[in-house]
């Protein structure tokens, strides 16, 4: 019988254990470079004091087997998105109005735990959240499967096609994160073939009403890809909103 709890982070040990598990699938398993934490074998970085750290913990193992990094607007005011590292992100700044807006990222499951039950407690934990903050807009910066240009220039046609969002959502890859030998005039001949190369998570995001903002951008953390994604929580998919809210 499966015993989790979701929740958010409530003190140093749970941060540091989600921080751990963050380490050991970011720079372990994924080969990311971050420049700091690694000689405690932990992903940290200036943002994470700023952040509500949303975990699930295996009861029977007592042990944090997922976590989700929670920026809330009015926190990042002291130190801007991390999304901001990597795209110009102004007009969706502009969107707040009287209601908060989220960051999520750090996104990450133990390897073990891989499976839609987790991933639902996970977005549980985000939809409560959002309901709690009285967030409207949540976004982040995804990966994408592949680096290589011709791959990333058939999955952003793709999506550029179906899940693009209107022109006052737009958001632009900073200068020096600009995709070298993207194509945007590419042509694809088999959809579906493309649609099965994007990560599950990314699927995921689309599939609930998701939009992709603007062209990818390189994320040199990671030495990967990533495309900025937002959620009108107004405009979600209505299936996924009577489920998750």
């Amino acid at each position: 019988m499966f015993d989790y709890e979701v929740k958010i982070a409530q003190d140093k040990k749970e941060i540091e254990e989600a921080l751990i598990l963050r380490y050991e699938i970011f720079t372990q398993e994924m080969g990311g470079h971050l420049d700091q934490g690694g000689l405690q074998q932990l992903d940290e970085d200036k943002y994470d004091k700023f952040c509500d750290h949303l975990i699930v913990i295996d009861k029977a193992g007592n042990k944090i087997v997922g976590t989700y990094r929670l920026l809330l607007g009015q926190k990042a005011n002291k130190i801007g998105f991390y999304s901001e590292r990597f795209f110009n992100i102004e007009n969706i700044k502009k969107l707040a109005g009287d209601k908060e807006m989220l960051e999520l990222g750090r996104s990450c499951i133990h390897r073990d735990y891989r499976d839609r039950l987790v991933i639902n407690l996970l977005w549980n934990g985000i939809s409560k959240y959002i309901k709690e903050q009285n967030v409207r807009f949540a976004f982040g910066s995804v990966r994408l499967g592949s680096a290589e240009p011709l791959e990333v220039s058939r999955m952003f046609k793709l999506i550029k096609e179906k899940f693009y969002a209107p022109e006052e959502y737009r958001v632009f890859p900073k200068r020096k994160n600009i995709v070298k030998g993207l194509n945007m005039n590419i042509k694809i001949r088999d959809p579906r073939s493309i649609w099965r190369t994007l990560p599950a998570l990314v699927k995921g995001y689309l599939r609930t009403g998701v939009v992709v903002c603007g062209p990818p951008a390189v994320n040199p953390d990671f030495g990967s890809v990533v495309v900025f994604v937002l959620l009108d929580v107004d405009k979600m998919s209505p299936s996924y909103k009577r489920h998750f809210f």
